[in-house]
C-alpha cells in the first residue's frame, strides 16, 4: 500500500549489537559521518517532495543541524589524523539509506510525509540506541568520546520535535478522511487488542504501537502489510474487500489478530 510507512524497515535492522569493545575511534568515525549523511540526503529529498509545510520545516532542521555534526567530526578526526574506516555498521547504513530514498521517491504528497517522517522517528530511535550502546561506551579518545556525548541531546531533540510532526500528520490525515468509522488495535505487552476485530467495507484500522520495540500487522494470505511500525507510531489501513483477514507481527510470531471485514 502507497500509505504504509514501509520505508522504515531499512534501517530497523542497523547492526547497533557489535560489541562496544569491538568498535574503533576509525570506524566509529565512519559510522557518525554515515548516519549523518544518510539523514541529510533524506532530508534534501524531503525538502523538495513533502507538502506539509512543518515537514518541509523539519527536513531543513536536520539538513543544517546533521551538517553541522558533520562538520564537528570530519574537523576533529582531521586532528587526531584519524581515517574514518568502513564497516559493516557503516555499510547498513549507507545501503539502507539508499534504500529508503528509492522507497519515498515512488510516494508523493501525504503519503510520502508520512512515510518521511516515520522513518524519521524510527532511525533517530536507532541513532540513540547505538551512541548509548556503542558508539560512546565505544570509543577510546576522549575528544571523540566527549564530541558523541556532546551531540546526543541534539539526536533526541529531533526524536521529539519527529514525534511531534508524525502525531500532527496523524490528527491532519484523520480529519481529511472521509466519514467512514475508524477502528483502532492497540500495540502493547507483546499483543493485539483486540485480538479480533470485524469492520465493514470502508473503515479504516489503525494499528497503535505502545510497545518500546517496533512491531509489524501482516495479513498472513496478503491483503495487508504494514512493515515495521515504530514505538509510540501507527499504521492505517483501509479495509476495501470483504473476507477473514488472520494477521501476525513477523517480528514477534506469536502475536496474532483477526480482521473481518462484512459488507457495509
Amino acid at each position: 500500500m502507497k500509505t504504509a510507512s514501509f520505508a522504515l524497515a531499512a534501517l530497523l535492522a542497523l547492526p547497533i549489537a557489535a560489541s562496544a569493545q569491538g568498535v574503533s575511534d576509525a570506524q566509529i568515525a565512519a559510522i557518525v559521518v554515515t548516519a549523518n549523511q544518510v539523514d541529510i540526503d533524506a532530508g534534501k529529498l524531503a525538502k523538495t517532495m513533502a507538502t506539509s509545510a512543518d515537514v518541509k520545516k523539519f527536513a531543513d532542521q536536520m539538513i543544517t543541524d546533521h551538517t553541522g555534526v558533520n562538520k564537528s567530526a570530519v574537523d576533529l578526526v582531521t586532528k587526531l589524523k584519524v581515517t574514518p574506516e568502513d564497516n559493516p555498521t557503516s555499510q547498513s547504513l549507507k545501503s539502507g539509506g539508499e534504500k529508503n530514498l528509492a522507497q519515498l521517491k515512488a510516494l508523493k504528497g501525504a503519503a510520502f510525509d508520512k512515510a518521511y517522517i516515520d522513518h524519521e522517528v524510527a532511525y533517530h530511535q536507532q541513532v540513540i540506541d547505538a551512541l548509548d550502546k556503542t558508539l560512546i561506551p565505544g570509543a577510546s579518545n576522549a575528544e571523540l568520546k566527549a564530541l558523541l556525548v556532546k551531540v546526543r541531546p541534539a539526536f533526541v531533540a529531533h526524536l521529539e520535535h519527529a514525534k511531534h510532526v508524525q502525531a500532527a500528520l496523524g490528527k491532519s490525515q484523520a480529519s481529511a478522511g472521509d466519514n467512514a468509522t475508524v477502528r483502532t488495535v492497540a500495540i502493547e505487552g507483546t499483543a493485539f487488542s483486540p485480538v479480533a476485530l470485524r469492520v465493514a467495507v470502508g473503515d479504516t484500522v489503525v494499528w497503535v504501537n505502545n510497545d518500546p520495540f517496533p512491531h509489524t500487522a501482516t495479513a498472513v494470505s496478503g491483503g495487508f502489510d504494514s512493515k515495521s511500525i515504530a514505538p509510540d507510531a501507527s499504521w492505517r489501513f483501509k479495509a476495501m474487500k470483504k473476507g477473514e483477514f488472520p494477521y501476525v507481527c513477523t517480528l514477534h510470531p506469536t502475536m496474532k489478530g483477526t480482521v473481518t471485514v462484512s459488507a457495509p
